[in-house]
């Protein structure tokens, strides 16, 4: 199935809204990163 052609409007929310999502997945994997060192610098 190819993919319809959409508004140029509809794409930049589209694009807009999964820049939005990757950047509270980052944000996320930072917190959980940062949250590992930290019990390892802890729990020492």
């Amino acid at each position: 199935m190819a993919p319809t052609p959409g508004s140029p409007d509809e794409i930049a929310a589209r694009r807009k809204a999964a820049r939005r999502t990757a950047l509270w997945i980052a944000l996320v994997a930072a917190a959980v990163y940062v949250g590992f060192i930290l019990t390892g610098v802890i729990g020492r």
